[in-house]
């Protein structure tokens, strides 16, 4: 892992400097290229937070017949262009963590899901020191491999606000049910899924069925995931896949899942969904319409649909 220092370093000369990347590379006698990657890893790292201020006409009417339809007390739409190195769901994310920010305050506890997004929303807010914040997450955080690290995303952001981090000692699927009923009888487990319960806020995304990072990252064989999509399900929420009707699918799989039960969450003041793509929609809107959520980040196009 490249050290801060340099990081910093670079990413000062471009962005508060204004000096070209070719200029940086010969300065610093390294590769143009690798400068490219350094300021990209920089911006990941949350060394260097972007922030843009410019709520289109469009965008802010879009956000309020959200509101309208769906009865939230917070909306924000963000662009949807991508680019070569980042997605939707990771431009979502840097957009969302300005939204989020102005959530914070001392003596709250946080309970955030995991993915793309949440991740990246969690290393795009501004550091800060917070007072008697816990954060913790509202599944699984135990992994066996460091690709599935990259998608953690409460240890992340109790880094970026100074919080207490918890873990929930346990896979977000497990091999089996009674896997999954010893883990979650455990003290430590049940101790860390109350503080979710009892969380002030919850920062949440959903998946879809055309891609699945669940999938990808080894937590579901590929014959269980298309065994799923038999049942077929519209996405999935907190690991759990649902149906048509916003219900759980009945599926094996939703009986192994470590973490909070989606319903058990209602409880929860604040409850931001922050997500978007089209294959999300459908899911997106089910939950929506229920209730489930009280905030909505998510894109112009997603917005559009929904």
């Amino acid at each position: 892992m490249t050290s801060i220092g340099l990081l910093a370093r670079v990413a000062h000369q471009y962005f508060v400097l204004g000096e070209t990347q070719q200029a940086i590379a010969e300065r610093l006698q390294i590769n143009r290229t690798k400068i490219h990657r350094l300021l990209a890893e920089a911006k990941e790292r949350g060394i260097v937070s972007i922030r843009i201020n410019a709520g289109t006409s469009q965008a802010l009417e879009m956000e309020e017949q959200l509101r309208r339809k769906y009865r939230l007390d917070i909306c924000s739409v963000t662009p949807n262009d991508t680019g070569s190195e980042l997605g939707l769901s990771e431009v979502i994310g840097i957009y969302a963590a300005q939204t989020v920010e102005t959530l914070l305050r001392d003596d709250m506890t946080v309970a955030m899901a995991w993915g793309r997004t949440m991740r990246w929303l969690a290393s795009n807010i501004e550091p800060v020191a917070l007072r008697n914040v816990t954060v913790v997450p509202l599944l699984g955080s135990l992994s066996r491999r460091s690709s599935i690290d990259k998608y953690d995303a409460a240890a992340v952001f109790a880094q970026r606000t100074q919080a207490e981090s918890y873990y929930l000692p346990g896979p977000i699927i497990c091999d089996s049910r009674e896997s999954r009923e010893t883990i979650l009888q455990q003290p430590s487990a049940r101790e860390v899924i109350q503080k979710a319960l009892n969380a002030d806020l919850a920062l949440m995304s959903v998946g879809g069925t055309t891609s699945s990072t669940l999938r990808s990252v080894g937590y579901m064989t590929d014959e269980e995931f298309d065994d799923v999509l038999r049942l077929r399900p519209i996405g999935n929420f907190l690991g759990y896949f649902f149906d048509r009707n916003a219900e759980l699918i009945d599926h094996p799989v939703n009986e192994r899942i470590v973490g909070v039960y989606p319903r058990d969450t209602l409880n929860i003041p604040q409850r931001i969904l922050v997500s978007g793509g089209k294959n999300k929609v459908g899911m997106m809107a089910k939950l929506l319409e229920k209730g489930f959520f009280t905030g909505l980040i998510t894109d112009q196009e997603t917005g559009g649909s929904l």
